[in-house]
């Protein structure tokens, strides 16, 4: 839809508008008393999320994020779905599954009770989908902006065969410094090391990042918090439907490798990760649905 149509249908006054974007992708700014967002239909992606008594966003997005069709967009929310990580067949398809470079259909926005406001996304098979991945589906994915920030990613399976899916909401958190910051709520858990040849590894305390990273936990509950210091904030991570917490940094040398990341913005990010990844597979049968949710906020 253009712009024009966009706003035409889905606008409220003072509440959601949309405009045109860098190379002319369409934003929706979402704006309440408790928060503001900006999140385009490419791909469903959330760019930027700012709690009004924070003066900091939460989300990371590059400064050389790409814009462009066929292209994913670095930073801030990416939907990573029906896999997770590279092709599990090798079958040359691209890395993080097949949503997160297509335009998704704005079908409602809604305002809410305690001045809050939700926008919904929703992604269809198309042939082009069905033949790099033959199953029929729905996904969509509702935002909800207000006292904290909901994301709920749902899947049902349109097609008269099972279906089989991984899945992550690839968050980038803005962090004042990697130095000055850990993660608390997976001690005492074994995580798989992607760094070291998937080696498995006991996490005895918090996290803190000196180094690449790239760890996949498996968990069934209990938050999640990134403690920064250098911001003065802690934000609270709670997933439901979610069997994978996956922990991302990519350092300094993928930085210097990656044409849409500036060379030192490893010090600035941490990708907390709500997933369904690893041996953690969601089998919808035919009609059946799942939703991932996860909710983040600011606490003391």
């Amino acid at each position: 839809m253009d712009i024009e149509t966009l706003n035409s249908r889905y606008s409220h006054a003072g509440y959601v508008t949309f405009k045109e974007g860098p190379n002319g992708f369409p934003i929706a700014l979402i704006t309440t008393p408790h928060a503001t967002a900006a999140i385009t239909p490419y791909g469903a992606h959330l760019l930027s999320y700012r709690f009004t008594n924070d003066s900091d966003d939460l989300l990371f997005l590059s400064e050389k994020a790409i814009f462009r069709e066929g292209t994913p967009i670095r930073g801030g929310i990416p939907v990573c779905w029906p896999w997770f990580g590279p092709d599990p067949q090798s079958l040359g398809r691209s890395d993080h599954g097949l949503v997160r470079t297509r335009m998704w259909n704005v079908v409602s926005s809604d305002l809410l009770p305690d001045q809050e406001c939700s926008i919904t996304f929703e992604l269809t098979d198309t042939p082009e989908t069905y033949a790099l991945w033959p199953h029929r589906f729905c996904l969509t994915l509702k935002l909800t902006v207000g006292k904290s920030l909901t994301l709920e990613l749902t899947t049902k399976n349109l097609g008269d065969t099972p279906l089989e899916l991984t899945q992550a909401l690839h968050t980038y958190f803005n962090i004042g410094d990697i130095t000055q910051m850990r993660i608390t709520g997976l001690e005492g858990l074994t995580y798989t090391d992607k760094t070291d040849d998937s080696r498995e590894k006991p996490q005895k305390n918090a996290i803190r990042i000196d180094a690449e990273t790239d760890r996949v936990y498996p968990t069934d509950g209990g938050d999640i918090v990134i403690r920064d210091e250098t911001f003065n904030r802690n934000i609270r991570i709670e997933s439901k439907g979610s069997h994978t917490a996956v922990i991302w940094n990519p350092w300094i040398r993928v930085c210097e490798q990656k044409a849409d990341l500036n060379a030192e913005d490893y010090k600035k990010m941490i990708c907390v990760e709500t997933a369904n990844a690893g041996n953690n597979i969601i089998t919808l049968l035919p009609s059946q649905h799942h939703v991932l949710k996860t909710v983040y906020s600011i606490k003391s």
